[in-house]
C-alpha cells in the first residue's frame, strides 16, 4: 500500500561524528515508533546515505553549489564567531524548497529539523546512552568483493591489507599543531606507518580527504619520501566528492584486517560494522570512546584498541611514533589471538 504521509528530516549540516554517533541514531529511533508508516526523507550532504537507507526513503543531498556556501561544521550545525552553531538560512529555505513537490503528492508533510542547540552543555555527547536506535548497519557484499578486488588487483604481493584514516584539519585552533589541537605530526605519522609496512609487512589503503576547511580531512601522503619509499605498498582512496563515499569506506573496513584512524570522532565509524579498529585519541577525547552505546555495538570494544595517553595540542603533536608502533604491533598480532 503507498504511503500517503511524509516525514523529512534534516537539514544536517554539523559534523560527521555528531551526525554518525546521535543525529542518525536520534531520527531512526524517532522515524521507527512515530512515523512507522510514513515515507522518510533526509536532507544532508553528499555521500552520507549509506548510514540512513535502512530507514530512509529518500536521500537528497545539497547542491554542490549551496554546499560550497557552508564554512565551518561544529557539533550539530555551522558555527559562527560569538553566536554559536545555528542552521543557516540558505539550508532552511532548501529543505522548505524540499518539501514543496511532496505536499503536491501527499496527503501530509512534516519537518523533523535539526536542532544544534540540543548539544548545549555537553548534551548527547557525554550520555551513556543517548536517545535513538544504534544499529550495526549492513554492507553490500559484492561491494565487500568489489572492494577486495580492487585492493588484490593493485598489490601485487600476498600481504595483509590495513585501512587508514591519517586524521589532519585545518581550523586554526592548536598553536604549533598545524591548524588543530588534535593533529599529530604528519613526519611522525610517516614514521609510524613506515614501520608498520615494513616491520609487519603489511599493505596500507588510504583514506583520503581533503584537508582543505574546517570540515577537515586526512592526510593521503602523496609527493613524500615516505610515500616513494612505500608505493608498492600503499594505495590511496580519494572520497572526495563521491555519493557513495560513506558505503565505499564501510566497504573497506569490511575488506581489510583493521584500521588505523587518527584523533577524530570518525574513529568509532568502523564501532557500526564491527571490524578491529586502533585508535589514537586524546586524554580529553579518548574516554568518548567507551560510552554503553559503543560497547554495545561492539561485543565490549572486541579488537578495538584505543590510545590516549596524550593531552590535546602540542603533548600530542610531538609524541613518539616509535611508541605509538609498539602499540599498534601489539594490538595487531592480538586480532589473529581473538
Amino acid at each position: 500500500m503507498k504511503k500517503n504521509k511524509v516525514i523529512i528530516f534534516g537539514p544536517w549540516c554539523g559534523e560527521f561524528s555528531y551526525e554518525l554517533s546521535w543525529w542518525n541514531p536520534e531520527i531512526r529511533k524517532i522515524k521507527n515508533e512515530q512515523y512507522k508508516d510514513w515515507h522518510a526523507v533526509h536532507v544532508g550532504f553528499n555521500g552520507r546515505k549509506a548510514m540512513y537507507k535502512d530507514f530512509i526513503d529518500d536521500y537528497i543531498p545539497y547542491p554542490k553549489d549551496l554546499e560550497k556556501t557552508l564554512k565551518y561544521p561544529a557539533a550539530g550545525g555551522e558555527h559562527v564567531i560569538d553566536v554559536g552553531e545555528i542552521i543557516p538560512q540558505q539550508l532552511i529555505d532548501f529543505i522548505y524548497k524540499t518539501a514543496e513537490p511532496y505536499q503536491k503528492e501527499y496527503e501530509e508533510v512534516r519537518l523533523y529539523l535539526s536542532d544544534p542547540s540540543t548539544f548545549n552543555n555537553g548534551n548527547k555527547i557525554y550520555d551513556e546512552e543517548p536517545f535513538g536506535e544504534y544499529i550495526n548497519y549492513k554492507v553490500d557484499d559484492s561491494l565487500i568483493d568489489n572492494i577486495r578486488t580492487e585492493i588484490n588487483n593493485y598489490f601485487s604481493n600476498d600481504r595483509p591489507t590495513i585501512a587508514l584514516m591519517a586524521r589532519m584539519r585545518d581550523r586554526n585552533r592548536g598553536k604549533n599543531t598545524d591548524g588543530c589541537y588534535l593533529n599529530w605530526n604528519p613526519k611522525s605519522w610517516e614514521i609510524f606507518l613506515d614501520k608498520v609496512i615494513n616491520e609487519l609487512k603489511t599493505n596500507i589503503v588510504v583514506i583520503s580527504l581533503s584537508t582543505s576547511g574546517a570540515a577537515g580531512g586526512s592526510l593521503s601522503f602523496k609527493e613524500t619520501e615516505f610515500y616513494e619509499k612505500n608505493k608498492n605498498n600503499i594505495m590511496v582512496i580519494n572520497f572526495d566528492d563521491d555519493e557513495d563515499s560513506l558505503e565505499k569506506q564501510l566497504a573497506l573496513l569490511k575488506a581489510t584486517k583493521c584500521s588505523i584512524y587518527g584523533a577524530s570522532g570518525s574513529a568509532v565509524l568502523p564501532f557500526f560494522v564491527k571490524t578491529p579498529t586502533f585508535t589514537q585519541q586524546t586524554v580529553e577525547e579518548g574516554f568518548r570512546l567507551r560510552y554503553k552505546w559503543e560497547r554495545n555495538l561492539t561485543d565490549n570494544l572486541k579488537n578495538i584498541k584505543i590510545i590516549d595517553k596524550y593531552h590535546s595540542g602540542e603533548d600530542l603533536y610531538n609524541s613518539s611514533p616509535e611508541e605509538l608502533y609498539e602499540e599498534f604491533s601489539e594490538f595487531y598480532r592480538s586480532i589473529d589471538e581473538t
